[in-house]
């Protein structure tokens, strides 16, 4: 199909020693069943983990694309009248989880992925409350394109102003045009990514699937472009990253 644009802005937080989980009702409670509470726990399960370092991803939205929301023609952004943006847009904002990649031998990289949508709310004050302090933010400009269950997502990242002291790094609406902002990479280089989600990652037959398409996109992209595995430390969540200066 296509390609979409995207433009995004992605907040890191670094874990701490949890507090108050135990305050947060699990799947043991009175509603087990309802979606809320099987969303709930999926996120406490998460929020408990090993994991250092999960994102806030805010994708910015055209709303005259959309239907979602109903309004007075007034700019805004899910609400909150702190981030509104130009251009009639909004940010729709999801918790992205990456479990450290799977060990072994293996043609691609495989590991565990979720999305939580966020709804209006203080976010910043939910993560903390589960033991999650804000790091740093920066902005993906990009395309992203389909090909059956392959998504190939070309992109690039730019700096974003630092948080002064007692701002909220959610609200953008003072932030520079992006062209303004310097790329993380130097060169100017873009960043091609293959992937493929899958429902059930423990299912053998999909796995193979997956591991089939992607290495038959690798071989259609090959005179073009080389799609090679990522090191596996380099994904791991649990250690920083540092950005080295040039």
């Amino acid at each position: 199909m296509q390609p979409r644009h995207v433009e995004e802005i992605h907040l890191v937080f670094k874990a701490r020693q949890p507090a108050g989980l135990e305050a947060v009702q699990g799947s043991g409670s009175g509603q087990a069943n309802s979606q809320q509470q099987q969303d709930l726990q999926k996120l406490r399960n998460m929020l408990q983990s090993g994991v250092y370092f999960v994102k806030l991803i805010g994708t910015i939205v055209d709303k005259d694309a959309t239907h979602d929301h109903e309004g007075d023609g007034e700019v805004y952004t899910n609400g909150d009248a702190s981030q509104r943006l130009p251009n009639r847009q909004r940010i729709d904002w999801v918790f992205e989880f990456k479990d450290t990649p799977e060990a072994g031998q293996q043609a691609t990289i495989t590991r565990l992925i979720s999305r939580t949508k966020f709804a209006d709310g203080d976010r910043i004050a939910f993560l903390n409350f589960f033991g999650y302090d804000y790091v740093q933010r920066y902005y993906v400009e990009g395309e992203r394109f389909y090909n059956q269950d392959t998504t190939l997502f070309l992109h690039r990242m730019r700096e974003l102003p630092a948080v002064q002291s007692g701002q909220n790094p959610l609200h953008v609406s003072e932030l520079p045009a992006p062209d303004k902002c310097r790329l993380l990479d130097a060169s100017e280089s873009w960043l091609l990514e293959a992937s493929i989600d899958i429902a059930d990652g423990k299912t053998q037959e999909l796995r193979d699937r997956a591991t089939r398409q992607l290495m038959s996109m690798r071989e259609t992209l090959s005179p073009s472009v080389k799609l090679e595995k990522p090191d596996r430390l380099a994904l791991d969540t649990r250690i920083p990253v540092r950005v080295r200066q040039i």
